[in-house]
């Protein structure tokens, strides 16, 4: 290391005095020069006296070894001969770049040392030291992890360690994935700057007549928004619903605090739900069978299912046979309960083996067996034709589709923008690394030029809840949507939050455009320009404490406008009273809201509940405190848990939360979210 800087050194001397010669003077041309014999005497041997010394001489005169004299090599270590040799190696290094206080004097730097140290493990060795590394990792530094112990959640039944394996060895510091993911999921690095979106290679740009959204006609449909179900068919009857760990209604299920487990629960668990636990059969089964108490479920023109299925579970529980069997008991009992009318379907993060996890191809085919799945139950429910089943086969569960009243949904898997998805991370300046959002822009190109409207349903909202989408590909899907909005695309469906909640697309500002690069800041939007809005449906599953709903909608038969929105809950606190789950109208968005809005009065009821609207909804509530709170009890289903939300700055953080189209501006509301 020293040689290496004495020459650099040496080398950057020579560049500045390259530098200063250029500048100097240059001799004339002209100028005559005496030049003494001696200095140009072909003799080899030196001229000079050598006194005694050793033999010197020009030319490789004498004894100098020829130019291709081959170097000894030094003495090679012994190599590290076991796989424990090396595992041990790593495990020590690692070890040091946690408990240095001297270079790695930070926790970013520590956490991003080690992740590349992982990588370099990952890309050399076997797929089982790897796996073993995490192991003593998660031991020596990590007090908890979703599974009974650090080696039953690395390699046990289910272990994610070869999982890890890949996204170390697919990750890379040249595109900063291990700092994003230091930052995300432990909050040790900052924040990773957003790109700038380059719209030009995703669609070409905004004409005029896309400004204009169609007019409503008079006839109107109706159809139900539905999402995270998270049926739990090991939901314990009887059990501690009030437990401390992670997840409570199991035969496991204990309070800590209490001392209190499934033999003497503080609060047992009601056959048909409870607060803090996922939904029970009965539950699930009821929300079909009291519907026709609110309408007439053969009237449905659709359902859309919003996605999250499975029930969450420590990864020591899961395994890629309990997804496939949701999967599979869902959408037949989807098809079971709504007969004849047609369910459109898009994935979640629960929805897949691991959990949380979905891979793009650069990964391999892991998860090809869902895809499969899922799209042959789809096709042979009838939702969806066969050369439907075989693109969203192939593409991640991806599909769009016609309607029979001819609107276009296309369906994407949001989990590739998702941090809780760690491949996400992988290649994290590419906002589209999976290619699903290119495929989202191409499909909504295509219903534009044949001026057709379409629906975007996705599970994980793109900004509402800003630690839950990742910035790039966020602004990129935000960036889809304006650019698409409002004459094409007449409604954006997500689930995941467990609330009821709208998010609002809005124009860009003229000075988004870099003017040198021709780049897009997703950041700069105008305020004054509502374009779009995100309906965000609520869950059947209460594990939140948030109370079961789902809603009814009406649209116009012709645009496909949301023209009224009602919900239908059940107040699960009140469950152990039940001798069966009772469902009960909640609100209707247009009558509940339109009354509030600012001076321009009360909506017409010809007016679609567009962007618009929900724009002034929010001059509302930026108005009247009592209209935030109204809000938040409707965005729990009237939850008895529901936190208040009766202060400035709470007030300030909802409203900013429902105009943030992406990740980066839900972060821009972040000192005040206290959700």
């Amino acid at each position: 290391m020293a040689l290496f800087v004495l020459v650099a050194i040496a080398l950057i001397f020579q560049a500045i005095a390259t530098v200063q010669h250029r500048g100097q003077e240059q001799p004339q041309k002209d100028k005559e020069i005496n030049i003494n014999p001696a200095a140009l005497n072909p003799q080899l041997t030196p001229l000079l006296p050598l006194n005694g010394g050793p033999q010197l001489g020009y030319n490789g005169w004498g004894d100098v070894p020829p130019t291709n004299t081959t170097s000894p090599t030094p003495t090679p270590l012994t190599p590290l001969n076991s796989s424990l040799e090396i595992e041990d190696s790593f495990f020590d290094e690692l070890v040091a770049i946690v408990e240095d206080k001297n270079v790695f004097q930070s926790n970013c730097s520590k956490c991003v040392a080690g992740a590349e140290l992982l990588h370099f493990a990952a890309i050399t060795q076997p797929v089982s030291t790897v796996t073993s590394l995490l192991i003593r990792a998660c031991n020596k530094f990590q007090s908890d992890v979703w599974a009974a112990s650090c080696e039953e959640y690395y390699s046990g039944v289910g272990g994610l360690g070869p999982y890890f394996a890949l996204l170390f060895a697919k990750g890379s510091a040249a595109t900063g994935d291990f700092a994003a993911l230091c930052y995300y999921h432990y909050g040790f690095c900052e924040p990773p700057p957003l790109i700038e979106i380059d719209e030009s290679y995703y669609f070409s740009p905004k004409p005029a007549r896309a400004y204009i959204a169609p007019e409503p006609g008079t006839e109107t449909i109706e159809i139900m928004h539905l999402g995270d179900t998270h049926y739990d068919p090991r939901y314990a009857i009887g059990s501690e619903a009030n437990c401390t760990q992670s997840f409570c209604c199991r035969p496991d299920s204990t309070n800590e605090d209490l001392h209190t487990d499934s033999q003497n629960p503080s609060l047992p668990a009601s056959r048909f739900g409870s607060l803090l636990c996922d939904t029970p059969a009965d539950l699930l089964l009821s929300v079909f069978e009291d519907m026709g108490t609110f309408i007439n479920k053969s009237d449905l023109a659709f359902t859309v299912f919003t996605g999250d299925i499975s029930s969450r579970d420590n990864a020591d529980q899961m395994s890629q046979a309990y997804t496939a069997y949701e999967n599979e008991v869902l959408f037949r009992t989807l098809k079971a309960q709504l007969g004849n009318v047609p369910v459109y379907p898009t994935l979640g993060n629960h929805d897949t083996y691991p959990e949380l996890w979905y891979l793009s191809d650069s990964f391999g085919s892991s998860q090809a067996w869902n895809y499969n799945l899922v799209s042959s139950l789809w096709l042979n429910a009838t939702w969806i034709d066969s050369a439907e089943a075989e693109f969203a086969a192939t593409h991640f569960g991806a599909f769009a589709h016609t309607t029979a009243q001819g609107l276009r949904i296309i369906s994407i898997a949001s989990d590739f923008y998702y941090t809780g998805n760690d491949f996400s991370f992988v290649n994290y300046t590419n906002p589209d690394p999976s290619g699903t959002l290119k495929f989202l822009a191409d499909e909504l190109t295509a219903c534009e030029q044949r001026e057709q409207r379409a629906w975007v349903i996705a599970h994980v909202v793109s900004g509402y809840a800003a630690d839950n989408a990742l910035p790039n590909p966020s602004a990129l899907f935000q960036s889809i949507i304006i650019r698409f909005s409002p004459s094409t695309i007449a409604g954006v469906f997500h689930a995941h939050a467990h609330k009821e909640e709208f998010q609002i697309f809005y124009e860009y500002a003229a000075s988004s455009i870099n003017s040198a690069t021709g780049l897009r800041n997703t950041t700069d939007v105008d305020y004054t320009k509502p374009v779009q809005v995100a309906w965000i449906g609520g869950s059947i599953s209460p594990i939140t404490a948030n109370n079961p709903g789902y809603t009814i909608m009406q649209l116009d038969s012709k645009t496909f406008s949301v023209m009224g929105s009602q919900t239908y809950i059940t107040n699960i606190g009140e469950s152990l009273t039940w001798s069966k789950p009772v469902w009960q109208y909640e609100y209707d968005v247009r009558s509940e809201y339109s009354d509030a809005l600012p001076s321009e009065g009360f909506w017409p009821a010809t007016s679609p509940l567009n962007a618009t609207f929900m724009d002034r909804l929010t001059q509302g509530m930026e108005q009247n405190i009592s209209l935030v709170e109204r809000y938040n009890l409707l965005e729990s289903k009237s939850s008895i848990r529901v936190p208040p939300c009766d202060t400035a700055d709470c007030q300030a953080s909802k409203v900013c939360l429902i105009r943030s189209g992406s990740a980066a501006l839900g972060q821009a509301c972040i000192p005040w979210n206290m959700l």
